[in-house]
């Protein structure tokens, strides 16, 4: 039974509940993930009521365990008849175990023993495997509590996992339309990988662990269908339906315990999901995406915290168009035929937007004057062309108080340095004799409109800091590559 608009819910049936340790058994197992008012998974082996098989149902928060001699509580519900076994999908709110509900695992089970009080068996699922006890302890606040425990596990161990790289996307000059092509918005967030097990790791592209500065998304693996997966996509924070940069650079590099919680509740963040790259340690890179994608929407439980990039088919110039209009800072283009190529830009991936970005180092810094009076006018940006670095324009534009503030506090944390450049660089721009030069370990992400015939950028517009890239990655050859499609 699948959802529909008709689906009958998981209500248990009207028959006298059989007892698990005298009735005969049956062969099938069926786990379910149920996203009810807490997460559980209901645990239901078939055995006989009279002549007809049931499913003896049990509710166990933790899911069965994963470890042998680990212990977790399961709590007796009653009975259902076997249409349940395939049930998945949406049960209406306000009706009995209203939520999502997704089939974490089915096979079959072998009774090994059975005595008064306890069940050994061993179960040959899609996904687990092994040997585990279910001991029935009695009843507790009008419920018949059991303990189950794992006795053996017999899962094969899974393929080399995929390096947490993200793959990367070439830019391109305007949307087209194409039926072997899926279209998707571009989120203006930070790229994350996201590695699922009993917990969840949030991994920025420079392999930089930034669980810690996100606790709303702390239990993403709980919506994940699966023991283990690794996710690619993108932490985003809104403002009015819009993913914002700006709002999200506020969160990017706190660690502060306390303080994290408070910009957590201000500012919350979400995870939109548009990749799958490994599912219960199959390696899926060497998938095309068509099938990657398949699974990705069969695995993930959307959420307030985690959502699924939506797609469209053909369609690139028509959602191009709606992406505009909706503020959005473009499209991506993905070929459905492509595989997952961790650490390499492709032109299987392709990115139109409306307007560039860069991410550029910060070099120096001229004194502001008015209102700008005791902090700073505007800030030297330069990229690496081959060791050395070049001048690529200043930025005094996208700056708020908050934002002028950080970015003043942080030059102060610098050290000074010898100019950068040459004399040449100052002459073209005079107000750099006046400029402060600072250690160049701070990255800037700054949005323009092109390059200028001498290599600079034409208005640009500071977005934020950047904690995920290395100063050196940040190179003039990058930067043509992001301005020239």
């Amino acid at each position: 039974m699948t959802s529909s608009s008709d689906d009958q819910d998981l209500a248990p049936d009207s028959f006298t509940d059989v007892d698990p340790l005298t009735a005969p058994i049956g062969k099938l197992f069926v786990i379910q993930q149920h996203h009810a008012t807490r997460l559980h998974h209901d645990f239901r082996l078939e055995m006989m009521n009279g002549d007809s098989p049931v499913l003896v149902s049990w509710a166990v928060p933790k899911g069965l365990p994963r470890r042998r001699g680990e212990r977790h509580l399961a709590i007796r519900t009653p009975d259902h008849s076997m249409e349940h076994a395939t049930f998945t999908g949406p049960i209406p709110e306000g009706e009995y175990g209203g939520g999502e509900v997704r089939i974490f695992d089915r096979g079959e089970y072998e009774l090994i023993d059975r005595n008064d009080e306890r069940l050994t068996f061993r179960l040959e699922g899609e996904r687990l495997a092994g040997i585990w006890h279910l001991v029935h302890t009695g009843p507790k606040d009008g419920k018949e509590q059991w303990l189950a425990i794992m006795s053996e596990d017999r899962r094969p161990s899974g393929e080399v996992r995929p390096p947490p790289e993200p793959m990367l996307a070439t830019l391109t000059a305007k949307p087209f339309d194409d039926i072997d092509w899926v279209f998707e918005p571009k989120w203006d967030g930070i790229r994350a990988i996201v590695v699922c097990d009993e917990e969840t790791r949030l991994v920025s592209r420079n392999h930089r662990d930034v669980t810690v500065a996100y606790p709303e998304l702390h239990r993403l693996h709980e919506q994940v269908v699966a023991l283990k997966a690794i996710l690619d996509g993108e932490i985003v924070a809104f403002e009015n339906g819009v993913p914002s940069f700006q709002r999200l650079q506020q969160r990017m590099h706190l660690r502060d315990e306390r303080r994290v919680e408070q910009m957590a509740r201000l500012i919350p963040v979400a995870y939109i999901v548009f990749d799958l790259l490994d599912l219960d340690g199959a390696d899926l890179t060497g998938r095309p995406l068509e099938h990657r994608r398949r699974i990705l929407e069969e695995t993930i439980v959307p959420s307030e915290r985690i959502q699924i990039s939506p797609i469209t088919r053909g369609d690139g110039s028509a959602l191009f168009q709606a992406a505009e209009e909706q503020g959005l800072e473009g499209i991506m283009a993905k070929r459905l035929s492509s595989l997952y190529q961790p650490g390499a830009r492709s032109r299987d991936w392709l990115k139109v937007k409306f307007s560039f970005d860069a991410d550029v180092v910060i070099v120096g810094w001229i004194e502001g004057e008015g209102r700008r009076k005791g902090s700073f006018g505007s800030l030297a940006m330069a990229v690496y062309d081959d060791d050395e670095l070049r001048y690529v324009g200043n930025v005094g534009t996208g700056f708020d108080r908050r934002s002028l503030d950080e970015a003043l506090q942080r030059l102060n944390a610098l050290g000074e340095i010898e100019r950068p450049f040459s004399s040449e660089v100052v002459r073209s721009r005079p107000e750099l004799r006046r400029a402060h030069w600072v250690t160049p370990s701070l990255v800037a992400r700054v949005e323009h409109r092109r390059l200028t015939s001498a290599g600079r950028l034409r208005s640009p517009s500071f977005q934020g800091f950047r904690e995920d890239k290395d100063p050196k990655e940040c190179t003039f050859d990058q930067l043509l590559a992001g301005a020239t499609p």
